[in-house]
């Protein structure tokens, strides 16, 4: 029986997703160069797939110096 993924990630596991140290990750946040949080829990930010994925293809991290 295959586990279901959540619908949403961590801020760890948005890092992972995105393939950056998860420094980083909080850098670019900070900065407002990541897509906001798509709902938050508590103190935790949560980001869907999809917001990730539209970044990614956008060209995502890779212009940002």
């Amino acid at each position: 029986m295959r586990t279901p993924r959540s619908a949403y990630l961590d801020r760890r596991e948005a890092a992972e997703y995105c393939r950056v140290p998860m420094s980083t990750f909080d850098s670019l946040r900070r900065r407002n160069q990541i897509p906001h949080p798509d709902a938050e829990m508590g103190k935790h930010m949560l980001w869907k797939r999809a917001t990730l994925d539209d970044f990614l293809e956008s060209g995502g991290t890779r212009d940002l110096r």
